[in-house]
């Protein structure tokens, strides 16, 4: 016998990192996803402003890329980054390791990571609504 349910629906507001990485981890789930972004869409016009900076992707930023099966293509994103340098009063620069030889704090552009969930939210199903206050 098919089980008649009743599929929910879920609003957020901003499609921005953590709100499309939301509507992904719900679409995932059977859940029918609204975003509503105010700004336009950034992947069609080249908005101005926001946060332009590069994001530093310890380890901890990982686990929830890796759980939402979208790893390898943020992989491809990003910078490997094994230290900072740092410069003394007197000139002298000093290679400051973030970890061991093998390790490393990963730069990616949060444009990027921010239209890839965008792209990936939508391919499950999430509606994104630019332009458009909830």
């Amino acid at each position: 016998m098919a089980e008649n349910r009743k599929v929910q629906k879920i609003a957020i507001t901003g499609a921005g990192l953590v709100g499309s990485l939301a509507a992904l981890f719900l679409a995932k789930r059977g859940y029918e996803v609204s975003v509503f972004e105010r700004r336009p869409d950034p992947r069609q016009n080249e908005f101005k402003g926001g946060k332009s900076i590069n994001l530093a992707l310890s380890n901890r930023g990982w686990l929830p890329l890796t759980k939402a099966g979208i790893i390898e293509k943020v992989r491809k994103m990003i910078i490997p980054m094994k230290g900072r340098m740092m410069h003394s009063i007197d000139s002298q620069l000093t290679f400051q390791p973030y970890g061991k030889s093998d390790q490393a704090i990963n730069s990616i552009s949060r444009s990027g990571l921010n239209e890839l969930l965008m792209n990936e939210a939508e391919s499950c199903g999430t509606k994104i609504e630019f332009e458009s206050q909830c």
